[in-house]
């Protein structure tokens, strides 16, 4: 698909803490013009209603990098 940007955030469900906290992808985010609203797209839905947003992993090489 032509023009498809890549998501700002990843969005995650958190369950558990300590050594048994899991992570799970469960979406994405992606920033709006003008950069003051955000359009989030889920897979799923968090049993613990917390949502975590975190840079792509991609994102995060670059970032490193600089």
């Amino acid at each position: 698909m032509a023009g498809k940007k890549r998501p700002d955030f990843t969005v995650n469900s958190v369950v558990g803490d300590g050594e048994h906290t899991r992570w799970r992808e469960i979406g994405a985010a992606f920033w709006n013009d003008g950069q003051e609203t955000m359009t989030i797209l889920l897979d799923a839905l968090p049993t613990n209603g917390k949502l975590v947003l975190t840079q792509p992993k991609a994102a995060r090489s670059v970032d490193a990098e600089a």
